[in-house]
C-alpha cells in the first residue's frame, strides 16, 4: 500500500469524524452524511481490497491503468469529499431538525395511503417481472424507450419504499421486518442488487424521522435479510447469467431462482471464478476510471472544455419535454471515454470523479466545495418542517445519495422521480383538504344589523333620549 493511498484514507477518515463529531448520534440519518459515507465505500474500502494481488486479478477495469495513476486519484477525490464535507458543516446543518408528532403521523399516513401507492406500484411491477419494465436489459430511459419502461424505471424502486414506509406507519413498528421481507424480495425479483440495499436503508432512515426507529434486533434481523437476498441475486446470476431477469419469466419463476440462487452461489464461487470479496471489491471500485484519465492526461491528452460541466446537468431533463434531448452529446462519461481513449466498459465514476476529464485537481476540489455547500443549505430547507411531502423529498435525497457512483446527473435523475411524487402528494393533500372542510351556510346580513346602534335607539327596545328645547 502506498503513501499516496494511505494519504488519502487517512482524508476520508477525517472527513467522517468530523461528520461524527459535528451532527452528533444522529448523523446517519441525514442524506449528505449517507452520501459521504457512500463515498468511502467506493474510494476507499474497494480500493484497499484491491491492493491484495488475489483481488486485483480479476479487476477489468483497470487494465492497461498504471496503480500510482489510481493512487493519485484516489487522493484527489478524498480530498474532494473533504472538501465537500467542510462546506457542508459550515452551513450549520445540526441547527436545523425536525420531529413529528402524533398528528403529522396520522396526516402522512392519509396522505402516502399505502393502498394507493401499492396499487400505483402494481403495473410497474408486472411490467418488470415481464421483462418489459425496470431492469429489462435495454434502454430503459429515454425518448427511444417505450412508456411503460420509462416509469418502470423512473418510479418502481421509490414508490415501493413509499409504500412499505405507509404500512408501517398505519399497522405500527412491529410490521417493519415482514415489510422489509416483502420489499426485499419484490425488489429481488427484478435481478438488481443495488435496489435492495438502497430501499432498505431509505425505509430506515425515513422511519427514524418518524419516531419509529427500529430496535437493534430488528437492525440485524434487517441486515441479514438484506444480505441474504443480495447473495441470492448474486447466486442466480452467477448460474444463469442475467437472461432470466430480461425475460418474461413472471414472478414465480423468480422467486424460485432466488430460493436456489444461495445454494448455486457456494458451488460457483470456487477456483475458476471471483470470490465474493473479489466481486464486491470489483463491483464498488469507484477510482479507476479518474486514474485511467489521469493517465491518459498525462500522456498528452488535452482534457475536455469545462463548459461541458453545466450541460451534462441537462440529463435530467425529462425526455418527454426535451424532445430533441437525444440529439445532443451530454453523457460526460462516453465524451471522456471517447476523447480521451479510454476503453469503452462500464465504469462507475461516481460523483467526485464524474468531471476529472474536465477539470483540474484543483477546480474539482473547489467546484466539489460548492456543490456541498448547496447540500448544505438544501438540506436545511428541507428539515424545517415534518411534513408528507417533505419526506418524500428525503426518500428521493436518501435514494440518490446512496447511487453516488452515478454522478451527478445520474443522481439528480433518481432525484427527479420524488419530486414528481411530491407534487403528487402536495396536490392531493390541497384536493382531501378541501373536501373535508366542513360547509358553512352562507348567511345574508340584515342591513338593519349593519348599522351601529347607539344607546337609547327606539330599535333596540331602550328608552328614548329627549331632545333639549329652549
Amino acid at each position: 500500500m502506498s503513501v499516496t493511498l494511505l494519504t488519502a484514507l487517512l482524508l476520508q477518515a477525517i472527513a467522517i469524524g468530523l461528520l461524527r463529531r459535528r451532527l452528533g448520534r444522529l448523523w446517519l440519518r441525514r442524506p449528505v452524511t449517507l452520501l459521504v459515507v457512500t463515498s468511502t465505500v467506493y474510494q476507499g474500502i474497494s480500493p484497499v481490497l484491491l491492493t491484495l494481488p488475489s483481488v486485483r486479478v480479476w479487476d477489468n477495469f483497470r487494465i492497461g491503468v498504471r496503480q500510482s495513476f489510481v493512487d493519485d486519484a484516489t487522493l484527489i477525490l478524498s480530498a474532494g469529499m473533504l472538501a465537500f464535507t467542510i462546506a457542508y458543516l459550515l452551513t450549520r446543518p445540526e441547527r436545523v431538525s425536525c420531529s413529528a408528532g402524533e398528528t403529522d403521523i396520522r396526516v402522512a399516513v392519509k396522505a402516502l395511503d399505502w393502498r394507493f401507492l401499492a396499487l400505483a406500484c402494481a403495473p410497474l411491477a408486472v411490467l418488470t417481472y415481464q421483462g418489459k419494465g425496470y431492469n429489462n436489459g435495454t434502454l430503459t430511459i429515454g425518448a427511444g424507450a417505450p412508456l411503460a419502461s420509462s416509469l418502470a424505471s423512473t418510479f418502481f424502486v421509490i414508490l415501493v419504499a413509499l409504500a412499505a414506509l405507509g404500512f408501517v406507519l398505519k399497522h405500527g413498528p412491529q410490521w417493519f421486518l415482514p415489510t422489509l421481507l416483502a420489499q426485499s424480495l419484490l425488489l429481488a425479483a427484478a435481478g438488481e442488487r443495488t435496489p435492495v440495499v438502497v430501499d432498505g436503508i431509505t425505509l430506515i432512515v425515513l422511519l427514524c424521522h418518524a419516531g419509529y426507529r427500529p430496535s437493534g434486533r430488528q437492525m440485524q434481523a434487517a441486515t441479514g435479510l438484506t444480505l441474504i437476498a443480495v447473495l441470492a441475486i448474486t447466486g442466480v446470476r452467477a448460474e444463469r447469467g442475467r437472461s432470466l431477469f430480461y425475460n418474461n419469466s413472471g414472478l414465480s419463476a423468480r422467486v424460485t431462482a432466488l430460493g436456489g440462487g444461495l445454494t448455486a452461489l457456494g458451488s460457483s464461487s470456487g477456483a475458476d471464478g471471483p470470490g465474493l470479496i473479489a466481486q464486491a471489491a470489483v463491483r464498488l471500485d469507484g477510482v479507476d476510471f479518474a486514474g485511467a484519465i489521469l493517465q491518459s492526461v498525462n500522456f498528452g491528452r488535452p482534457r475536455l472544455s469545462a463548459g461541458e460541466v453545466p450541460e451534462s446537468l441537462l440529463l435530467a431533463v425529462p425526455s418527454a419535454i426535451w424532445l430533441s434531448k437525444l440529439d445532443h452529446q451530454l453523457n460526460p462519461v462516453a465524451m471522456e471515454i471517447s476523447d480521451l481513449g479510454l476503453q469503452n466498459i462500464n465504469f462507475l465514476p461516481g460523483l467526485a470523479g464524474m468531471y476529472v476529464g474536465f477539470l483540474s485537481p484543483l477546480w474539482l476540489i473547489l467546484f466539489l466545495a460548492l456543490l456541498g455547500a448547496v447540500c448544505g443549505r438544501a438540506e436545511r430547507v428541507l428539515f424545517r418542517r415534518w411534513t408528507p411531502a417533505r419526506m418524500v423529498l428525503l426518500a428521493g435525497a436518501v435514494t440518490a445519495a446512496l447511487h453516488y457512483e452515478q454522478g451527478l446527473p445520474g443522481m439528480l435523475t433518481v432525484l427527479r422521480s420524488a419530486v414528481v411524487i411530491m407534487l403528487a402528494v402536495k396536490v392531493t393533500g390541497a384536493l382531501q383538504s378541501r373536501k373535508d372542510e366542513p360547509c358553512r351556510p352562507r348567511t345574508m346580513a340584515s342591513p338593519e344589523l349593519s348599522l351601529a346602534r347607539l344607546p337609547g335607539d327606539p330599535r333596540q327596545g331602550g328608552p328614548e333620549l329627549s331632545r333639549c328645547s329652549g
